[in-house]
């Protein structure tokens, strides 16, 4: 995945949980226009740190696996 990718789905994941990049300022002290350029893809690099709240706050968290990798079970359920 990446950073595109990875804004997209924060994205997607802030639209379900009926967030406003304005209630994830507040919550997290990162400011809408980062909250904008990651979800939009326009950051080159981002502190983990940032995502990582991010991420949090929407009740996800990272995970690492294999390159290549199959999707596991869980991923499959959720497309």
């Amino acid at each position: 995945m990446d950073l595109q990718q990875l804004g997209l789905e924060i994205k997607q994941l802030r639209k379900e949980k009926k967030y406003s990049q304005d209630d994830m300022e507040q919550f997290s002290g990162i400011t809408k226009r980062t909250i904008s350029k990651i979800e939009n893809g326009f950051i080159d690099e981002v502190g983990i740190k940032k995502v990582a709240l991010l991420l949090d706050l929407l009740g996800m968290e990272f995970c690492l696996r294999p390159k290549g990798h199959p999707k596991t079970f869980e991923e499959l359920l959720n497309e």
